[in-house]
């Protein structure tokens, strides 16, 4: 047994992978500490729930909300965010506009007894890797993005960007292990740094987290689509969903979202809708929910929206882990043929369709065949629920990730070099 100690600036209900992560991981036998902090409010009540039922331990640094010291991080994480010519004061400056609680993260993890140290975004990162450094322990880095592609193609390179890359440069070789939930991610830092390719460990959900049974479909009900983030808000192609839906006046359809509005776009995209003739009343808002209630609620509806628009490095690599969401809850998928989806999608046959960001008139005559044909809407969700059941889901991809710690803790591959092809 180990004691391992995973490293993330979010919290446990925004970060489901590193849920998965710890549970693996515990489950495998190891002592498992999880660092995190507080971002958004929703999830500190969630987090109650989610951390009753763990086999692990979890900690957050840089206080409560409503304390003083969560007031300060942020205004620090702020302010040194808002100007990057104060990164050149000096190393710890700079630090602190990667996430609110950098500093923090560091001193916590050195007063962790850790065999390893996994990073979770670039915030965590270079705590992480001080800490290793300082210990004489084991680090590791988990890439569920490509971080330092976050910037948009049309603006260009920003001063975080650089920063990432600076802070992904110095740590990324002392890595043990390195993996990534895509491989197109994947091969992005391997070409970037110069390490071996990290292994793919997809950010697929347990089993256990769908319903008893499949829905079968319902031919006289509506096409029920349904698209979830924390967030809703513009740039994510839902303005693309209803103009498809206005193609489709004849059909009966409802988009579902569920997630916290953006301050006004509820509004704004309900006045795209009645401008492009959609009737608002089928656009249906939900809020947020527990993670592990997500695949159980998804499974309520027909098809599973994956929107991903490539206006960013990052979103022309990532895989959405709604798409395996919406494989295990048993939804037909829909989504934007970007690099990353695309190597997943075409894997899927008759369960899902891509089409080109943009192209409304795809997505349209995508949804028409399975809203005028309910018995393709069936095969395609019985494909999907049958997928979810016996490739993309987490009880058969933990076992790669539980492989990669083993190996590295039982001296058997020493440094990311080494991680180039025991797990692909």
């Amino acid at each position: 047994m180990a004691r391992i100690c995973l490293l993330t600036p979010t919290q446990p209900s925004v970060n489901p992978r590193i849920v998965k992560e710890a549970d693996a991981l515990a489950e495998a036998g190891h002592q498992v500490h999880v660092l995190c902090g507080h971002t958004v409010d929703w999830a500190d009540e969630s987090d109650i729930l989610l951390l009753r039922k763990r086999n692990w331990t979890c900690s957050y640094v840089g206080g409560v909300p409503g304390s003083m010291r969560h007031w300060w991080t942020r205004a620090r994480h702020g302010a040194v965010r808002r100007f990057p010519l104060t990164w050149k004061v000096s190393r710890d400056v700079a630090l602190c506009a990667l996430a609110r609680i950098t500093p923090e993260l560091w001193a916590a993890a050195l007063k962790v007894d850790a065999d390893l140290y996994i990073a979770h975004y670039a915030g965590a990162l270079s705590a992480a890797g001080a800490a290793a450094r300082r210990r004489g322990v084991l680090l590791a880095f988990d890439a569920e993005d490509f971080e330092s592609g976050y910037y948009a193609y049309k603006s260009g390179r920003r001063a975080i960007d650089e920063l990432t890359e600076e802070i992904e440069r110095e740590y990324l070789p002392d890595c043990c292990y390195v993996t990534a939930a895509s491989a197109g991610v994947g091969a992005a830092y391997a070409a970037k740094y110069g390490i071996a390719k990290p292994a793919t460990v997809l950010n697929v959900f347990p089993r256990s987290e769908r319903p008893m049974a499949f829905r079968e479909t319902d031919a006289k009900t509506p096409l029920k689509l349904h698209w979830f983030s924390q967030t809703i808000g513009g740039g994510r192609g839902l303005e693309d969903v209803i103009d498809a839906m206005a193609m489709l006046r004849d059909a009966n359809l409802e988009l579902h979202l569920r997630g916290r509005c953006a301050s006004g776009y509820q509004a704004q995209l309900l006045r795209h809708a009645k401008k492009m003739g959609v009737d608002p009343a089928t656009i249906r808002f939900s809020p947020p929910c527990v993670s592990e209630e997500l695949i159980r609620l998804s499974a309520g509806y027909d098809v599973g929206l994956a929107l991903e628009p490539p206006t960013t490095p990052n979103r022309e690599l990532c895989v959405a882990n709604k798409i395996f969401s919406y494989l295990l809850a048993g939804n037909a998928v829909a989504a934007t043929s970007t690099t990353g989806q695309k190597g997943i999608v075409e894997k899927l046959g008759s369960a899902g369709f891509l089409y080109e960001p943009g192209d409304c008139e795809a997505l349209a005559r995508g949804l028409r065949v399975w809203h005028d044909d309910r018995s393709q809407l069936e095969q395609a969700r019985r494909q999907a629920w049958l997928l979810g059941a016996n490739t993309f889901n987490w009880d058969l991809e933990k076992k790669k990730l539980v492989e990669v710690v083993d190996s590295v803790l039982n001296g058997q591959e020493s440094g990311v070099a080494a991680r180039s092809s025991a797990v692909g």
